[in-house]
């Protein structure tokens, strides 16, 4: 067995690490101490054990991490719906976000959700070189022109040299944050986190489903623009982001979603 965790003299033996332990890496000892143990399942570093220890007894052996306190929600229901009930897709920029403004959204959704924590998320930013990536682009949907009208205007417009201000796949947006997994739906969830941190910070963007139509075309043409991204992920999600120069004043009514409760004998369909 690969040890993964370094368990100090502080702990207490409580239990509460071996109770969370969806791997049943951790029991109680004689000795009245937690300890590692063969499981059928390895430790996948989830990190439950560290957070719940009222002991801060448990660390990764790596020393790799460093833990915070968790003092309770620290957004009410109410402010997170109004967060849900604002938030627009936004595709009229004045600015690109800088540096530190990319690092902070980064540093945010390093927390986002992957199946079994693989943690297999990478970004890529394209600005300074936006100009050749619409280029190469065009060059993957070309041939594909005839399966949608927007791809033959992204096409006419890459042709026409990229003047005119509306680029008919980015608006008025004129960077982009590429998100990279192995399962799209770890990409996914971070894209929305990441777009939820956005509207906080006051920034704005929207998700684009032509870039990715791209990557699924000529996946190999469309990684050879990005050579430092690990070889088992792909184009997962793509956020086109900047600051905001149109300002919402109003919500917009949406429709009411119906839900299935899956009940013994009968279906219920009640509208949300």
């Amino acid at each position: 067995m690969d040890s993964v965790l370094e368990i100090s003299d502080s702990c207490v033996g409580c239990g509460q690490c071996a109770r969370v332990c969806i791997r049943r890496h951790l029991i109680i000892g004689d000795d009245k101490k937690a300890r590692e143990t063969e499981s059928d399942y390895s430790c996948f570093r989830c990190g439950h054990c560290i957070s719940v220890c009222p002991k801060g007894a448990i660390a990764f052996r790596d020393g790799s991490g460093k833990e915070t306190k968790i003092t309770g929600s620290p957004v009410s229901p109410e402010d997170l719906a109004e967060l849900f009930r604002e938030r627009r897709s936004r595709r009229w920029f004045d600015r690109n976000c800088t540096r530190e403004e990319l690092e902070a959204l980064f540093s945010a959704v390093r927390y986002s959700p992957t199946a079994e924590n693989s943690q297999a998320i990478q970004f890529a930013v394209v600005d300074g070189r936006f100009s050749e990536f619409m280029i190469l682009l065009a060059d993957i949907l070309r041939p594909r022109a005839g399966d949608h009208p927007r791809i033959r205007q992204f096409a006419d417009y890459v042709d026409r040299g990229q003047k005119e201000k509306n680029n008919p796949f980015t608006w008025e947006g004129r960077q982009i944050i590429i998100i990279f997994s192995r399962l799209p739906a770890d990409a996914l969830i971070c894209a929305c986190q990441l777009d939820l941190m956005a509207c906080s910070m006051g920034l704005g963007g929207f998700h684009s489903r032509w870039m990715l139509l791209a990557a699924e075309t000529d996946p190999d043409r469309f990684m050879s623009f990005f050579p430092g991204i690990g070889k088992d992920l792909k184009a997962n999600a793509v956020f086109v982001t900047g600051h905001p120069s149109v300002k919402f004043r109003t919500t917009v009514p949406r429709k009411e979603k119906e839900v299935f409760w899956m009940r013994r004998r009968n279906l219920r369909i009640t509208p949300c």
